[in-house]
């Protein structure tokens, strides 16, 4: 009878350990499964920066004096301004809008004794794309970080102003282009200092001009 009851007692402990082992195996291979991997899909800021900004400009291109002008005096020099505003996403490249006002070039003299004196300028409205050298994380230490190139297109408005025997002004509307490098100093948390070199052309109506500018960037605001 001792022996029946030890034999029972036995086989349910060992019933009872069985059912224990099947549990505990499906929940060691749930542990052991490898956690799926995430995509991480987290951006960076969005900045809207505003640049502005004049300088010095030069009329690098052929300029036309009537023959018939005489004591000429000719200047290829100007102080132009700009306006900048650019979107600033989390990848390298950035697009914005340029607009200003280019000196282009003047010349005076006379004409059978009266006084001439004739003023071209432009006003860009441009579609512009920039580009840092190097990624903008972290601080600006670096130089190569501070460095940028800008390209853009669209339409220069050309303005013509002539003093003879009164004042006449004119304009033309002309398709061009820029090219510029910049380098940029943070000198706060939202303000920058960029020097930068910049080339217009005005296509259609044969006007270039080399400037040479000092900028105030400001990054308004970020989302």
């Amino acid at each position: 009878m001792n022996i029946r009851l030890q034999t029972i007692v036995w086989l349910v402990c060992l019933f009872i350990s069985s059912l224990t082992v099947m549990a505990q195996q499906p929940r060691v291979r749930r542990q052991q499964r490898p956690l799926p991997t995430l995509t991480d899909t987290t951006r960076g800021p969005y900045t809207l920066v505003v640049s502005a900004g004049g300088g010095l400009s030069y009329y690098s291109t052929h300029l036309g004096v009537p023959a018939t002008l005489e004591q000429t005096h000719v200047s290829r020099f100007g102080v132009p301004s700009s306006l900048r505003v650019m979107w600033y996403p989390d990848h390298r490249l950035r697009m914005g809008l340029e607009t200003g006002w280019t000196t282009m070039y003047s010349y005076k003299g006379q004409v059978a004794g009266d006084n001439a004196h004739v003023y071209v300028s432009a006003i860009p409205i441009l579609l512009v794309f920039s580009m840092p050298l190097a990624w903008l994380r972290g601080t600006d230490r670096s130089l190569v970080r501070r460095l940028a190139i800008t390209a853009g297109t669209g339409m220069y408005v050309n303005h013509s102003r002539l003093d003879y025997a009164g004042t006449v002004f004119s304009n033309t509307n002309s398709l061009g282009w820029m090219a510029a490098a910049s380098y940029t100093y943070p000198i706060g948390r939202k303000i920058r200092l960029a020097g930068e070199l910049k080339w217009f052309d005005a296509v259609a109506a044969e006007n270039a001009a080399f400037t040479a500018e000092i900028q105030f960037v400001w990054r308004a605001f970020s989302w």
